[in-house]
């Protein structure tokens, strides 16, 4: 019976090994200098992009399993192409996935359903439009990435799903009811190599404050950064969700971006449509030409200088700066909501623009700077914590 129990005991260990996996999918350094040139192609791939300080670049792909057989491993991996090529002080990184391989991929093994959990986290009231701080916006984008998913991803799931039996029982879920996949794919490039990133629904997290010059074509998936300091930055993308702390300088071309949230703008030119873009504070000398989006304006700096919006049935969530400014609104057909009162600019019969609005600096404190709407079809809200 001893002897039985032994047995026994060592299956469970081997059963439970055979069930956490891990498997190394790329691991490269390449030694770099100011003159290397890199390429980053990703299809389908997540990946987060640190800073090197050794003069080297660095891929390191790892791929952990939980709760997958073996077979399921082994038709993952080889759903993964990676290709590394350098040559002539250039680096070019290829990684493809037939499917799409986010950083924690969660599969329930329930015999009934899966609710959302009757939690604070799903029932938050969303009908009043209130100022956000600069710093609640870097809140929400803190949560948005919070990183106890991976540390306790049992508890991450509890919070917000529950199991249902099939007499309507609610329960929490065990780790024997999940399979995990983690994706811990990381770049490591150093601060003055020019970054070249091209992505089809994929996943592009930059970890650090970013000093380099990045250009970034990214097709569907989620572009999300602390600061991006550089007035050479090319960023366009499409289908994309969208946050970063700071966006200090460079060009952006925004198309489809359903969940923007930028902490602060400062230096940088804004082209978009269709898309849904918070703006936690506008700083100096910003530009924004826009199609049938929707902004939320919220905070404005001390010194933003000069602030142009160009734009053309787009939706704008404009809090006044508690500051000493100008406004200046041309265009026509245009409404403006200040509270519970609709102002409407009619079009002229030819379609000119004329002034709608404007507001001369109150000469009390130090002036901050001009404020530029030239907007067409448009709708502002004004709204009445700002309206003084």
């Amino acid at each position: 019976m001893k002897n039985q129990f032994k047995l026994l005991v060592l299956m469970l260990i081997t059963s439970k090994l055979s069930h956490s996996q891990s498997h190394q999918i790329l691991k490269e350094s390449f030694s770099v200098d100011k003159s290397t040139s890199i390429v980053l192609n990703f299809a389908n791939i997540y990946v987060a992009i640190e800073e090197s300080t050794d003069d080297k670049v660095h891929f390191d792909f790892l791929m952990e399993f939980e709760g997958y057989s073996k077979k399921e491993i082994k038709e993952k991996i080889e759903e993964i192409t990676t290709e590394v090529s350098s040559f002539d002080n250039h680096i070019t990184l290829n990684v493809n996935s037939k499917n799409q391989i986010t950083f924690e991929l969660y599969k329930y093994n329930v015999e009934s359903g899966i609710i959302l959990n009757n939690d604070e986290f799903f029932n938050k009231k969303k009908d009043t439009i209130i100022r956000k701080s600069k710093d609640s916006l870097l809140a929400e984008i803190r949560l948005n990435n919070a990183g106890d998913r991976t540390n306790n991803p049992l508890k991450y799931i509890n919070n917000r799903l529950k199991k249902i039996d099939k007499d309507g029982n609610l329960s929490k879920f065990e780790s024997k009811n999940i399979d995990i996949m983690r994706s811990i794919f990381v770049i490591k490039i150093p601060p003055y190599l020019k970054l070249n990133i091209n992505g089809k629904n994929s996943g592009i997290h930059f970890r650090n404050d970013l000093q380099n010059e990045i250009s970034i074509k990214l097709k569907s998936g989620t572009l999300k950064a602390k600061a991006l300091y550089n007035s050479f930055n090319n960023i366009r993308i499409d289908d994309v969700n969208f946050e970063a702390n700071a966006i200090l300088g460079g060009e952006y071309k925004f198309k489809n971006v359903k969940k923007g949230k930028i902490g602060s703008v400062q230096n940088t030119k804004i082209t978009s449509e269709f898309s849904k873009v918070e703006i936690g504070e506008i700083r100096k000398n910003t530009t924004i030409t826009d199609f049938n989006s929707e902004y939320y304006f919220y905070n404005w700096a001390k010194d933003f200088k000069r602030f142009n919006l160009y734009s053309e049935y787009s939706k704008i969530h404009f809090f006044y700066p508690d500051l000493d400014f100008s406004f200046k609104a041309i265009g026509n057909n245009t409404k403006n909501f200040v509270g519970n009162y609709k102002i409407e600019m009619q079009p002229t019969s030819k379609g000119e623009k004329y002034s709608m609005m404007e507001r001369k600096p109150s000469g009390k404190g130090n002036f901050s700077g001009e404020i530029y709407f030239d907007i067409i079809h448009g709708i502002i809200y004004s709204y009445k914590d700002s309206i003084k």
